[in-house]
């Protein structure tokens, strides 16, 4: 009974219904969400997303650790902060990491209620407000700022903010720019939480939900960053992590996760989430490795988005 009340839930498009019923029974709703996955990888993909300043400070802290693991991850950069900060992400680069276009000015960064955010000079506008060739500028330009500045060529792109605001006509402008994927949906959408190509060639690939939150995403801002972040207790998130991997290790799947660089740092999550991953059979991949993976034929990947 459970379980088809998770599968119709999940069919639903009211975010409001699936808030509610995931708060009485999350690792049901979670398990359903995971379902799909069956019989894929087990891969992980670990992405930061460096929208603030505050963020970029960390990044020689957080390769260092990276590297302590052996683990190579993708960064989503933004094209003003490029330029403002080159040497720290000529490092990333040096250091081996995957970087992914995240736009020049990343829409809609500016929040009124945390001091970091709440400066003048950052953009108010959703990504999804933008006209097509507004977005197409934003890429295009974050494009040449990563040529021009890094030398570095990206091969992804994650839309400002994802989830709602993405907005399906940028795979054929990725594709104009010869991209391979984007990582820009929820796992608990209809496309489910396997990496799918879309009409435009493009692939892409879901974030992955939080055990306690399915209808979400795992991500240290709902977790750690908002001022009423739900897993702020020592170990919490890396316990959640663990929680995703070992679903993963049984049934096989896909682990697409994205935190904040400061978040990750200042709480000490990371490290957990790296000694699990150091333990456990789930091979780490960027992005555009998983894409050189991917074209090996699977069935359960011929899927298609119009």
């Amino acid at each position: 009974m459970r379980n088809r009340l998770a599968k119709w839930v999940g069919r639903s498009q009211s975010t409001m219904l699936k808030r509610g019923a995931a708060a009485f029974f999350p690792r049901t709703f979670f398990k359903e969400v995971m379902a799909g996955q069956k019989g894929f990888g087990p891969f992980c993909t670990l992405s930061f997303d460096c929208d603030f300043p505050r963020d970029i400070e960390v990044l020689p802290q957080l390769i260092k650790l990276l590297e302590d693991y052996g683990c190579r991850a993708s960064f989503a950069c933004i094209g003003r902060w490029v330029r403002e900060f080159p040497d720290e992400h000529r490092a990333l680069v040096a250091a081996g990491h995957e970087l992914v276009n995240h736009t020049e000015t990343h829409p809609n960064l500016f929040h009124p209620d945390y001091d970091y955010a709440c400066v003048e000079g950052l953009s108010r506008r959703r990504f999804n407000q933008l006209t097509p060739s507004e977005r197409r500028e934003e890429i295009e330009q974050c494009h040449l700022t990563f040529a021009q500045i890094l030398d570095y060529i990206p091969r992804g792109f994650r839309t400002p903010h994802f989830g709602h605001l993405h907005v399906e006509d940028v795979y054929p402008m990725l594709r104009d720019l010869g991209y391979l994927f984007s990582s820009s949906v929820l796992a608990s959408g209809p496309v489910g939480g396997v990496p799918f190509k879309t009409s435009a060639e493009v692939w892409e690939f879901p974030v992955s939900p939080c055990p306690d939150h399915p209808f979400g995403v795992f991500d240290s801002w709902h977790s750690l960053g908002k001022h009423r972040g739900a897993h702020r207790k020592p170990g919490e998130l890396a316990g959640l992590f663990a929680i995703l991997g070992e679903q993963v290790e049984r049934q096989g799947g896909y682990v697409n996760v994205y935190l904040d660089p400061r978040a990750a740092i200042d709480s000490g999550e990371l490290q957990g989430m790296l000694q699990y991953l150091s333990n456990s059979n789930i091979e780490v991949l960027d992005y555009g490795l998983l894409v050189e993976r991917l074209k090996l034929p699977v069935p359960a990947l011929e899927k298609s988005i119009e």
